[in-house]
């Protein structure tokens, strides 16, 4: 050691006193329905998107955004298992013509959404049910589902 200087105390990791506070501040904050804007547009962009991505023509990554961490690995996970079988038939992934038909939703309590979107194609109609929860002052998909 150089002159006579102690040898420096380690440091001491970051003790957290109320977790309670610290999600507060760091955590998921839900919101009020009257502090988002209207989830109509999201939907409506939301169901054929979810439908592309599992078709193979649209990549997941721009919905993260809109979908919680659960549901976008739920989806991603639906996708490469679909690619992968295409793959194996020799299938090149088709943009799918799509079209947003009838919307109807729901409020089981402030701050969600439950929306029931019709997916239309030339070929067939499916429905998207997709779960809206406000957090952190915007709408995200908590649940996912296609008919």
């Amino acid at each position: 050691m150089k002159g006579n200087k102690e040898p420096a105390e380690p440091k001491k990791p970051r003790v957290v006193k109320n977790q309670l506070d610290e999600a507060d501040y760091f955590g998921e904050q839900y919101c009020k329905t009257e502090d988002l804007e209207s989830p109509d547009k999201l939907l409506r962009m939301l169901a054929p998107a979810v439908v592309e991505v599992i078709a193979g023509a649209r990549n997941i990554t721009q919905l993260a955004a809109h979908l919680s961490e659960e549901v976008y690995g739920r989806l991603r996970d639906r996708a490469i298992k679909v690619a992968q079988d295409r793959a194996k038939r020799g299938e090149v992934a088709k943009t799918p013509n799509l079209r947003v038909g009838n919307m109807k939703n729901q409020e089981p309590r402030d701050g969600v959404v439950e929306s029931v979107v019709l997916v239309q194609s030339p070929t067939r109609t499916r429905a998207v049910t997709i779960r809206l929860e406000g957090i952190n002052h915007r709408w995200r998909a908590t649940s996912v589902s296609v008919i």
